[in-house]
């Protein structure tokens, strides 16, 4: 047993505690409350006092490309799909080795800001090697493109192997092997049913982007716009597959069925009123990228209505192609930023962590300080938190630098100094 007292905790799904201490047995969390509750815990055990320091779940990134380095400066506000092809062009001169140095640079950068659990998109496999050797858990979902109709079952069976030897290299580790075809109009209409049909069967995860851009509206309305003129030819499709016109892109993979075996959505900025209550309706969760949105003038996702349906929304940074950094806490600002009045502070918090694990499926597991869940939590500098208004005094004064110790199933994996257990 063992018992670590701060001057806060944040059990996410409860009222935070001044002066509080979370109590951890065989990994897992035992008890959560003041010292004095805890007191034949801590008599029996090993206690550890942080002091001036507040305890809360470790966080969840829920969307990233870590095999993804910074793209070279651009115009301010440049459009989405003219980003898209210089990414592209930089991810075929990118060599597998300097993959995965950029993806153990960023496991690195996670860690040491507060994420624990992890949903991460990979092209070459570079970046579960640095996951799994940091311990994190998570998601790694491998991504899959391909639009000429003809090739969709030698791409599917390409990903599939892969996505095995990802589990036989993930086998007994925390992380998780899933599919994540790229978007609805990155894969052919057979690609997309394929993938389905593999996920049916094998009980993947599976994860996509969807309805990120204008671009990719005005492309599954009416199939023109930059996708068409700008994206296909820039990859050497001379003309776009046969796609059926939709409404939406949440309406297209709806004609699809798509939201029956890809139950995350990354972004989903351009969903509306009917798309929300379908989303809901097919148990679909989002991971929301206030910065990545804001950088390509993408919009703002309509996060108020998704959570007013009971649609699950966790936060991901996505890559370093599009935002400056891999921290959460960043993110959570630009979520309140974003949103202003309409989200609580509370509310921020709770995605940046429980609705992260809830939109990879771990909510189960981890997401909050409650008992039986899996010892993943951070303790960051708690200097700043005012007792007037604990949560948003957190989220406004707090950056990764300010994180002190991060313990995954009750470990520590980082620590900015050596940790002193009281007698």
């Amino acid at each position: 047993m063992r018992t670590l007292t701060a001057r806060w905790v944040f059990p996410v799904t409860g009222a935070p505690i001044e002066d509080g201490a979370v109590a951890i047995d065989g990994g897992r969390i035992f008890r959560v409350g003041r010292p004095a509750d805890l007191a034949a815990e801590i008599s029996q055990g090993e206690r550890w006092d942080l002091g001036e320091a507040a305890l809360l779940p470790g966080l969840v990134n829920c969307h990233t490309h870590l095999e993804l380095g910074p793209l070279p400066a651009s115009a301010p506000g440049e459009a989405f799909v003219p980003w898209v092809v210089r990414l592209i062009e930089m991810r075929r001169g990118m060599p597998q080795s300097a993959q995965a140095i950029t993806a153990e640079a960023g496991v690195l950068a996670l860690i040491r800001s507060g994420t624990t659990c992890v949903g991460e998109v990979s092209s070459s496999g570079q970046s579960l090697a640095a996951l799994l050797r940091a311990g994190l858990r998570g998601v790694v979902y491998r991504e899959v493109l391909g639009l000429d109709p003809k090739e969709a079952e030698t791409r599917l069976a390409e990903a599939w192997a892969e996505v095995r030897a990802m589990q036989d290299a993930a086998r007994g580790g925390r992380l998780a092997i899933g599919l994540f075809p790229h978007s609805p109009y990155a894969l052919s209409e057979p690609l997309i049913r394929a993938c389905g049909e593999l996920v049916r069967r094998t009980g993947l995860p599976a994860a996509m982007h969807v309805a990120e851009s204008p671009a990719e509206v005005a492309f599954l309305i009416n199939g023109a716009g930059p996708i068409a003129c700008l994206l296909y030819p820039a990859v050497g499709c001379a003309a776009p597959p046969p796609r059926r016109p939709a409404r939406s892109p949440a309406a297209y993979l709806e004609g699809l069925g798509v939201p029956a075996w890809c139950p995350l959505w990354v972004h989903a900025v351009h969903a509306d009123e009917t798309d929300c209550r379908s989303m809901a309706e097919r148990g679909v969760a989002v991971a929301h990228c206030p910065r990545s949105n804001r950088r390509l003038s993408e919009g703002v996702a309509p996060i108020p209505s998704f959570l007013a349906h009971g649609i699950p929304v966790g936060l991901g940074t996505d890559s370093l192609a599009s935002v400056p950094c891999l921290d959460l806490w960043e993110e959570m600002r630009a979520a309140l930023t974003a949103h202003g009045s309409s989200l609580a502070a509370a509310t921020i918090l709770e995605m940046g962590t429980l609705g992260g694990a809830r939109a990879l499926g771990l909510a189960d597991r981890i997401g909050s300080l409650t008992p039986g869940k899996q010892a993943d939590l951070i303790a960051v500098a708690a200097g700043h938190i005012r007792r007037a208004d604990p949560v948003g005094s957190l989220l406004d004064g707090t950056c990764g630098a300010d994180v002190l110790l991060s313990l995954i199933d009750g470990t520590v994996r980082y620590s900015q100094s050596e940790v002193v257990a009281c007698a």
